[in-house]
């Protein structure tokens, strides 16, 4: 079975959030503070609810406070989980949590928070129950099923990889059904193990001696210190050889071969231990322990639900790390659950849009998207698993999108969002987390896609602006088949703002102080090719002619990336150039989702 949805109600920041999962990876994207850990958490306090030893659980600061009313009576937390069943069977080892649907079964669990007060005192109370009733009791033995390893976002791989109780190599060969040769490792074979390793040890006379000389040591001491017929005797041994306590001490070391380097004996081997690797190296293999042990207790006990919480995955990986783990867990086929959590678009990059769930934080409440169930088609979902480079996928984490076709408009927008308000501030791109995205073409409809769905169920609930030409034509006046696509696009929170003909003939007739700067930048790049610009009978003529100049020269990038840094750097020519109309409401739109305000 699985975990295909989530409901957290009050828990946090978040006051209502479903979510909804698929079976193997689950990876929760978003700008920080948008609920990430608190999902994870969330099902930390679930899975965890029937474990002897609890990692987590509801605390008074969990409950969620409305911003907008402070006072009003704390709600209570709620968290809702559904399982799809798999296997026939599993409807009877559960039977306590089974719900029939209208056209399944499924398994449900249920859990409420509520504070209660008495003689001024809080104490948080709680109810759980499966199925759909409220009430119905869940025995310990069936929460027991319900296992999960957590893998914290600043986790110290050093510390639970180090011999001693409860470290996860320990953990792994305790359970460890198998070994190497495949034969069967039960608890009367673990015994014969243990045995003959005590046997081994307590046999051999150098160690005797060794142990016998050190309590004498001891002892020649011990007997000044004891009162009269109340003198202690003591014994001295060995580790208690039971297996568990054997496997706990063993330690992964990294072998280096030292015999070129020192002059010894060549076959001569030297080790590393693991507070002398690199943090990103111990992550991944603290992480392919965790794997292996998940792996075999899916072996050892088919029937129970196991998850894998991992935060921050990329935490001490240099990118190709990263790619080269995400692609490891993307591939697993392991029987457990994994739910990630990031905010790398390195990562999110590399992650099957189906596998993606987005949460933001839009009008003071945490949202989700599963792209899944996005307004997404498939052609939308291929095109854009081939195009989401590190650089486009940051759109997922922003708080606004601007799409554009080409780099001129990447290049001034930015500078553009700082001339058009009452302050610099007021609307920078920037400041306000607006994402600009060149789509290097017009492949527009598989990226407004993700904002256009009339459903705020099945869109990002954050405005997008599509910035491009109109390419009309001269005889006919009619705007191009391209440009009448992407019109169609706006719907839900997409705003479609088309140039008169092209970005640069904007610019040119927007006024007259941006003709002479266009011209003095092009003449400082090409000074011939701006003498032989006809300036002809009318301003759109001036503009078509230099337009056409500066395509002949392959010059548009060029041009903009030197406008950009003339417009940065003089402040008087910034207080003077003129924002297209069309581009200052695609940038009030991304920012305050407005178009009217007037620009001067």
């Amino acid at each position: 079975m699985f975990l295909k949805l989530l409901q957290i109600r009050n828990f946090r920041g978040i006051r209502q959030l479903d979510l909804s999962f698929k079976q193997g990876l689950n990876i929760l994207i978003g700008e920080n503070n948008s609920g990430k850990s608190a999902v994870i958490d969330a099902l930390r306090i679930c899975l965890g609810y029937g474990s002897l030893n609890r990692e987590i659980s509801v605390r008074r600061s969990d409950f969620y406070i409305d911003r907008a009313n402070p006072d009003q009576a704390v709600p209570r937390i709620e968290f809702h989980l559904s399982f799809y069943i798999e296997r026939p069977e599993e409807a009877g080892v559960f039977y306590e949590l089974l719900v029939q649907k209208e056209d399944c079964l499924e398994l449900q669990m249920h859990f409420k928070y509520f504070l209660e007060e008495k003689k001024g005192i809080e104490k948080i109370r709680w109810r759980v129950w499966g199925g759909e009733n409220e009430g119905q009791q869940v025995t310990p033995e069936i929460l027991g099923m319900f296992y999960y390893v957590y893998l914290a976002p600043l986790r110290d791989a050093e510390r639970f990889l180090r011999p001693g109780r409860g470290n996860r190599l320990g953990e792994l060969y305790a359970t460890l059904m198998r070994d190497a040769n495949g034969k069967i490792i039960d608890d009367s074979e673990r015994a014969r193990m243990a045995g003959e390793l005590k046997d081994l040890l307590n046999g051999d006379q150098d160690w005797k001696n060794l142990i016998r000389g050190g309590k004498e040591k001891i002892e020649e001491h011990l007997v000044h210190t004891m009162i009269p017929g109340k003198e202690q005797e003591i014994h001295i041994d060995f580790l208690p050889f039971e297996f568990r306590k054997i496997v706990d001490n063993l330690r992964i070391q990294f072998p280096v071969y030292m015999g070129a380097v020192i002059g010894e004996d060549s076959g001569k081997q030297r080790y590393l231990d693991v507070f002398q690797n690199g943090l990103g190296y111990n992550n991944l293999i603290y992480a392919a322990t965790i794997l292996g042990d998940l792996k075999n207790r899916r072996e050892v006990d088919p029937d129970s639900f196991m998850a894998l919480l991992i935060e921050e995955p990329e935490a001490h990986l240099h990118p190709q790390l990263q790619n080269i783990f995400f692609n490891y867990l993307s591939e697993l086929q392991s029987g457990f659950q994994v739910f990630v959590t990031s905010h790398s678009p390195t990562l999110t990059a590399k992650a099957k849009l189906d596998d993606t769930i987005v949460l933001y934080l839009q009008d003071q409440q945490i949202r989700a998207l599963s792209l899944a169930q996005s307004n997404l088609t498939d052609d939308n979902k291929r095109y854009l698993s081939k195009f989401l480079d590190v650089t486009k996928s940051q759109l997922f984490f922003a708080n606004g999108v601007v799409l554009v076709e080409g780099i001129s408009e990447a290049l001034l927008l930015p500078v553009f969002s700082r001339m058009i308000g009452s302050t610099e501030q007021e609307y920078d791109l920037n400041k306000h987390g607006v994402e600009i995205v060149n789509v290097g073409g017009v492949a527009f409809e598989h990226f407004a896609r993700l904002f256009n769905g009339e459903d705020d169920t099945t869109r990002l609930n954050i405005p997008c602006a599509i910035v491009t030409d109109n390419d009309r034509s001269a005889e006919s006046g009619e705007i191009s088949l391209r440009a009448a696509k992407a019109k169609a696009l706006e719907t839900g929170l997409v705003k479609v703002e088309l140039a008169e003909r092209t970005f640069e003939y904007e610019l040119f007739i927007a006024g007259e102080e941006n003709r002479e700067v266009l011209m003095e930048t092009f003449r400082d790049m090409y000074p011939r090719a701006v003498a032989t610009i006809d300036e002809g009978d009318s301003i759109p003529e001036f503009a078509r002619n230099f337009v056409d100049k500066v395509r002949d020269n392959k010059a548009k990038s060029e041009l903009a990336h030197r406008l950009a840094v003339r417009l940065e750097g003089d402040p008087e020519s910034r207080k003077t150039f003129v924002v297209p109309e069309y581009i200052a409401r695609a940038i009030r739109w991304v920012v305050k989702q407005q178009t009217e305000e007037p620009y001067v």
